[in-house]
């Protein structure tokens, strides 16, 4: 007997990111999550399309970089595994996207591979990047298959341009001090999994559990607006972008803008503070 072609074990070339989350969802909510167009944008894309099924097509699209994203569906297993695959322009790597998705010891556990990632020291910026953008996403996740699963989420996000070092950026997202000059009036948060309470410059709290680290961004669950938030900072070509990324789960439109102008304020001073910093030193 031959497999099937969507059974055939996956090539993954290139450089390879490796994440998992557990979770309490389902494996089927797990998968849903992934596979369903409304419900991926619950926690990911601002929208899809398509369907998830063998050699059809899925669009991922990221409104605010203005990208449409099509994927070739190669594995749509329900409740065990999703895999798509992006066919990019001759001479680069297919990038392939495989969530494999098991229960054990009472959890669902959900393993991510993303490979096809350029190989060479001058790309490493881009797969560090990538590497951390998919370690917060996987937190987000996490965080709606366990609270929110199925109920639609209202976005808000504020980038600029602005030069700075990751290690620099560390300072100013992560420790009392450096919230204290663009973010907060009070608080701190810790590692992974302790709770904490911000207290915001122009009013307001954001308070709950941190979701994730990674070397340049953090994760946080802000439950006064049963969302998340999230400190970012990553490259795109040349150019280095700061990013506060927040979303509720039930937030009200109007909410939503309001909180987004108050992070444009706030993103305003950071890079103030990142440039005294510099003239400093």
């Amino acid at each position: 007997m031959t497999d099937k072609p969507e059974n055939k074990p996956i090539e993954h070339i290139g450089r390879i990111i490796r994440a998992e989350v557990r979770t309490k969802a389902t494996p089927q909510q797990a998968y849903d999550a992934w596979a369903d167009p409304e419900k991926i944008a619950h926690w990911f894309p601002d929208r899809a399309e398509g369907k998830a099924e063998p050699g059809a097509t899925i669009t991922w699209i990221f409104d605010d970089f203005s990208y449409r994203i099509p994927y070739e569906v190669l594995i749509a297993e329900p409740a065990e595994k999703f895999a798509i695959r992006w066919n990019p322009p001759p001479g680069m790597n297919p990038g392939i996207l495989e969530v494999t998705i098991s229960k054990e010891g009472g959890e669902t556990v959900i393993r991510l591979v993303n490979s096809g990632f350029r190989e060479g020291a001058e790309w490493n910026d881009e797969f560090e990047g990538i590497d951390s953008g998919w370690r917060m996403s996987l937190a987000v996740l996490k965080h709606y298959l366990d609270n929110y699963f199925g109920s639609s989420r209202t976005s808000f996000q504020v980038m600029r341009p602005v030069d700075f070092s990751f290690e620099q950026v560390v300072q100013f997202y992560r420790t009392a001090a450096g919230l204290k000059k663009w973010l907060t009036k009070d608080g701190e948060y810790g590692e992974v999994g302790k709770s904490f309470v911000l207290e915001l410059q122009e009013g307001g709290r954001v308070s709950g559990r941190v979701l994730a680290r990674s070397n340049r961004e953090s994760s946080l669950s802000w439950d006064e607006i049963h969302g998340v938030l999230e400190l970012k900072a990553f490259s795109m070509g040349p150019q280095k972008l700061l990013c506060v990324r927040g979303c509720g789960w039930g937030l009200p439109v109007e909410r939503a803008k309001e909180l987004e102008g108050q992070m444009e304020r706030a993103i305003e001073r950071l890079r103030s503070a990142l440039a005294a910093s510099k003239a400093v030193a």
